[in-house]
């Protein structure tokens, strides 16, 4: 990794506690400990201050990166789960932000992508 790029460039807010939230998250680095996922959301919204466009790009990297995080056969079924358990919050926020056709059918996108990460995935998540 280049040591002047931010290790989660999708994020605009580069805070080093909150990015090894985002690393501990991505690759399960505490697999036992489920409230990581929710601590590590929370932690991202106190960066929020009413600026909807950094809300929305918030969500999305959120998203992204649990995704990303269900998509990775390298982590535990059981976090994967939780991730999938999860991704509906950002999906959650970005549904209340979208008020425009474009970034409703944006979110229709996301959702497709869900559905699709979510049935390639299904036999590795349910053994």
């Amino acid at each position: 990794m280049h040591p002047c790029r931010p290790r989660f460039s999708q994020f605009q807010h580069q805070d080093p506690a909150i990015n090894a939230l985002r690393e501990k998250v991505r690759y399960a680095t505490e697999e036992d400990n489920p409230g990581l996922v929710l601590l590590w959301l929370s932690a991202e919204e106190t960066s929020l201050n009413n600026d909807m466009e950094a809300a929305r790009v918030l969500f999305q990297a959120q998203y992204q990166l649990l995704l990303d995080t269900l998509a990775d056969d390298l982590n535990p079924p059981h976090w994967r789960l939780w991730c999938l358990d999860n991704i509906y919050r950002p999906l959650q926020g970005l549904s209340r932000l979208a008020s425009t056709a474009r970034q409703q059918a944006h979110l229709r996108n996301l959702l497709v992508e869900l559905r699709l990460t979510t049935q390639y995935c299904r036999t590795a998540l349910h053994q």
